[in-house]
């Protein structure tokens, strides 16, 4: 049985109103900066949210074309964006919808058969097995 370990690390200084911190990310060592303005605001960072839905819009891409290629059918390409809703709910802030689109460029592919793949891999791709949220998918189809 495969089992991978795979590692990232986050650092927070001062109160969560004005402090910042760093997102590190695995091996490469990518280190990206948050805070709390970058959450609710528009300052030029980034949050835990975006990485949640980088995480599985590259994860369904990912599998996507691994299903692709199992079944031989022809995918050029797959751009995924997910949206992430962060709500403020009397219980506190939570995560209750995800949205998941992709332009999928399949030339010479059935639409049909792109579709059930799309739906396969956003039902099993490891990433999306994390989230206690209602994922939505949108899927287009390129030739």
């Amino acid at each position: 049985m495969l089992h991978i370990r795979k590692s990232s690390r986050a650092s927070w200084h001062g109160p969560a109103s004005t402090g910042s911190g760093t997102l590190d990310l695995g091996r490469r060592g990518a280190s990206l900066p948050f805070s709390l303005r970058s959450r609710v605001g528009d300052e030029p960072a980034t949050n835990p949210e975006e990485l949640l839905g980088s995480a599985l819009a590259g994860c369904f891409s990912m599998s996507l074309a691994n299903l692709a290629e199992e079944a031989g059918t022809p995918v050029e390409s797959v751009d995924a964006v997910a949206v992430v809703h962060l709500v403020q709910t009397p219980e506190g802030f939570r995560i209750p919808t995800v949205e998941l689109s992709c332009v999928v460029h399949a030339p010479g592919a059935a639409e049909e058969r792109v579709l059930e793949m799309a739906e396969q891999a956003e039902r099993t791709c490891p990433v999306r097995l994390l989230y206690n949220a209602d994922v939505t998918l949108k899927v287009e189809v390129r030739s």
